[in-house]
């Protein structure tokens, strides 16, 4: 990954292989950190500032003029992704990043500033869609941090806004209850909200803000799927590009129904820090051309007096060097245009596909459980019937015995009695008349 600045040092940061390397004006790149996860990049006046994301729970902040100091950030948990690094109008930073959450996969947003020394980590919000591509932080000219990201659940855009003076975060406002992706800010003379929206087809969106946000305008044509969105800012003057299949459409701010139809060749797509944020940006082929020959030349010969150059001819080494290059970058710039039509059509057939089994599957016909339900409600009659019937029988048994026991009680007492009246001594008239 490689970074543009705009700075009379160094022209770019660079993440390659774990390897944080800074390139210069002049002379090779140089090799500022090893075992590097993630890079976020700012310019501050003439201060370039580096957040080098370790896979730990710290980061290393790196700033300065021409030769960086190095200083270590804590992060308080292992870090997620998500680095950010942007610059507000009173010399602050603001690092923005996400860790996990301990339960389910969503993340926390969490946020530091830095005036003379970084703040403690503060949240910003918990349940967020952990991608680094789900959110969006910018400064703006109202004094105010504006930051919109998705939710977890369902990808909603939300909306919040930072206090500088209290350090306090507003509550979330939704932007969008649609799936929702790419969420970008960009802030030129007033404040615009782009994102992509998943409908029947993606569709490119924007909100802008003067005093209120507006009504969300819909830029793409809806008729192929939105993608592969980025900014130029050519003489102060903004716009924003994107791609429809194999179309490619440029529209200036403001002048949202009015899109131009132009060739995707004709750009080139790099990450750069414009205005204190890192945006994905289009730049003219000529004038990466032009950059690119410019620093190679001034690489390998040193710079002529001004007044030779305008009366020499044309150097054979320079216009060597520049076909050279424009070779080099139109055999890259194929290359990558052929790769990125080619995942943009799989893309949408795979999402035509998916659409067209959705319409195609239908849900089989609920069961009918009414017969095995009537015969179950049956059955549970007949066991209610047979047990009252167990319980009426077991009733009557249980008198019955109490009864016999009784019986047998008066039987047992009559035969004492019986007994006892023989045992007593007879007397002399009962003794004569039994032998008479």
């Amino acid at each position: 990954m490689i970074i543009e600045v705009d700075h009379p040092k160094f022209s770019a940061v660079e993440l390659r292989g774990g390897a944080l390397m800074v390139h210069c004006m002049q002379g090779e790149p140089r090799v500022l950190r090893e075992n590097v996860q993630d890079v976020a990049v700012t310019v501050q006046g003439s201060l370039l500032r580096i957040a080098a994301f370790m896979n730990q729970d710290y980061a290393w902040f790196l700033s300065g003029e021409e030769e960086l100091s190095s200083e270590r950030v804590e992060l308080g948990e292992p870090y997620g992704g998500g680095g950010r690094l942007i610059n507000d109008g009173l010399g602050n930073s603001h690092l923005f990043y996400f860790v996990r959450q301990s339960p389910g996969s969503s993340s926390l947003l969490r946020h530091q500033r830095f005036t003379e020394q970084w703040s403690k980590a503060q949240t910003v919000s918990a349940n967020v869609f952990g991608e680094p591509w789900g959110f969006s932080v910018t400064w703006h000219t109202d004094q105010y941090l504006h930051l919109a990201y998705l939710a977890h659940k369902d990808q909603r855009l939300l909306y919040r806004v930072y206090d500088l003076e209290h350090g306090l975060w507003s509550g979330a406002v939704a932007f969008s209850g649609e799936c929702c992706s790419y969420p970008q800010f960009i802030s030129a003379g007033e404040l615009y909200l782009f994102w992509l929206e998943e409908l029947e087809k993606t569709t490119l969106k924007v909100k802008q803000k003067a005093e209120h946000w507006s009504e969300s305008i819909t830029l793409s044509s809806g008729e192929q799927h939105a993608a592969v969105v980025g900014y130029d800012c050519a003489d102060k003057e903004w716009s924003v590009l994107w791609g429809e299949g194999s179309h490619f459409y440029q529209a200036s701010f403001g002048q949202w129904k009015q899109p131009q139809q132009v060739e995707r060749g004709d750009f080139e797509y790099v990450w750069r820090v414009q205005g204190g944020l890192t945006i994905p940006t289009y730049k003219g082929k000529k004038e990466v051309q032009v950059e690119a020959v410019r620093e190679e030349v001034s690489a390998e010969k040193p710079p002529e007096p001004e007044e030779q150059v305008q009366h020499t001819e044309p150097d054979p080494e320079l216009e060597r060097v520049r076909r050279r290059r424009e070779a080099e970058q139109a055999q890259a710039q194929a290359a990558f245009m052929e790769q990125a039509f080619r995942t943009l059509k799989e893309w949408e057939s795979l999402k035509e596909e998916v659409r067209r089994w959705q319409q195609e599957l239908k849900p089989q016909p609920p069961l009918d459980l009414t017969p095995l339900t009537s015969r179950l409600e049956r059955l549970e009659r007949r066991f209610l019937s047979w047990q009252r019937a167990q319980e009426e029988e077991k009733r009557q048994g249980a008198a019955s015995v109490a009864q016999l026991e009784r019986e047998l009680f008066r039987l047992r007492a009559r035969l004492e009695e019986l007994e006892q009246q023989n045992t007593k001594p007879r007397g002399f008239w009962q003794r004569f008349l039994s032998r008479v």
